[in-house]
């Protein structure tokens, strides 16, 4: 019950300042260019990383990423960029 007030809280108050529900309610942000780089900001951890699969975990579940060739390029504590051929995202609640 608690979980669904914060999610409604969040979703109000995103509406009210105008702002996008990821910068309130600290949910994932997925950028995907082409099917060659993705980004992902505001996600926890990493679970795994192999050339065919990366597992990232978010805050309510867990993100993903499957293809060939992948990389983690660039790493931050709020962002990650991914590269090679990505060729599916899947979220996985935990």
């Amino acid at each position: 019950m608690r979980k669904k007030k914060e999610k409604n809280i969040a979703g109000k108050l995103s509406g009210i300042l105008d702002v996008s529900l990821d910068m309130v309610a600290d949910v994932p942000r997925i950028t995907i260019n082409d099917n060659r780089e993705m980004t992902v900001e505001n996600y926890k951890s990493i679970e795994g990383y192999e050339p065919e699969e990366i597992r990232l975990r978010s805050k309510h579940y867990r993100i993903i990423i499957s293809g060939r060739e992948l990389q983690i390029v660039a790493i931050t504590d709020e962002e990650i960029l991914v590269r090679g051929i990505i060729c599916g995202v899947a979220f996985a609640v935990s």
